[in-house]
């Protein structure tokens, strides 16, 4: 081979292995604006209102033909950190906990439910919410997939914490469990989440979202009849997700909750 065509041959080379990594690059952007990794298949849905949901779904691995599993709606912070996904994700939790998974995405100005109890400062004023149209596709789900209607679980951090007390407050009868993270929601709504068992978590040391939400959610909960259990990390600021959705007991617990829809 000439000097030249060794040149063009290294330039070729260089070249696809530029490309490679330009799209590996388009790939990890692409994913992180979607808040889910590439297991997940893109999804849109268009609410009866005109509303839309984009969505990231991940079915069972080896689904059972009549079986159903349960479904798990995760939702993302502000900055679209959603770590419950991608835990979720993993092959190994994929085998030991079969679930259908939803990784919603809430562009700006929305958010996933509004209250105004962090102040002017921290949320704009009443922002357009998207947990509506959340709640209208996951009804659709119900009926199209082969979903457990007694087994929809509702996680979410920071602002998806949020989200999550929200609907667990407006929608009880939907869900069979609540993992708020970092959340925040008005007390007073709490005995609307009696029905709903709960298990939230905060960091001690949180400057973003202050504790007393957590515990002072989880407490009236409690004082309602409810099931809130709580852990609270000491030494531990807003990123308290991480160990969260590493917590010893956590998917355990979460998947062995069940509601009857009997009346």
């Amino acid at each position: 081979m000439s000097s030249t065509m060794k040149f063009l041959h290294t330039l070729t080379v260089i070249a696809v292995g530029l490309g490679a990594l330009g799209a590996a690059a388009q790939e990890r952007e692409a994913a992180g604006k979607r808040h889910y990794g590439p297991e997940y298949a893109q999804r849109v849905f268009k609410g009866a209102g005109g509303g839309e949901f984009k969505y990231g779904w991940l079915a069972p691995a080896q689904p059972k033909a009549g079986e159903k599993y349960p479904l798990v709606i995760c939702l993302h912070g502000s900055g679209g950190n959603v770590r419950a996904s991608a835990v979720l994700a993993r092959p190994d939790m994929r085998e030991k906990y079969p679930s259908f998974i939803v990784v919603g995405e809430c562009e700006r100005p929305f958010v996933w439910a509004f209250t105004d109890v962090l102040g002017r400062r921290k949320m704009p004023a009443n922002p357009p919410e998207k947990l509506p149209v959340v709640i209208e596709a996951v009804r659709e789900l119900l009926k199209t997939e082969a979903i457990d209607p007694n087994r929809v679980y509702i996680i979410g951090q920071s602002l998806g914490g949020a989200g999550s007390w929200g609907a667990t407050a407006r929608y009880p009868e939907l869900f069979a469990g609540a993992v708020p993270i970092c959340g925040f929601w008005k007390v007073e709504d709490a005995p609307k989440m009696a029905t709903v068992p709960v298990w939230a978590f905060h960091g001690a040391d949180d400057p973003t979202v202050p504790v007393k939400f957590s515990r002072d959610l989880t407490a009236g909960v409690t004082k309602a009849g409810g099931m809130a259990k709580y852990t609270e990390y000491h030494g531990v600021g807003h990123d308290s997700w991480t160990k969260a959705c590493d917590e010893p007991g956590l998917w355990e617990w979460l998947f062995a909750q069940k509601k009857s829809l009997e009346k």
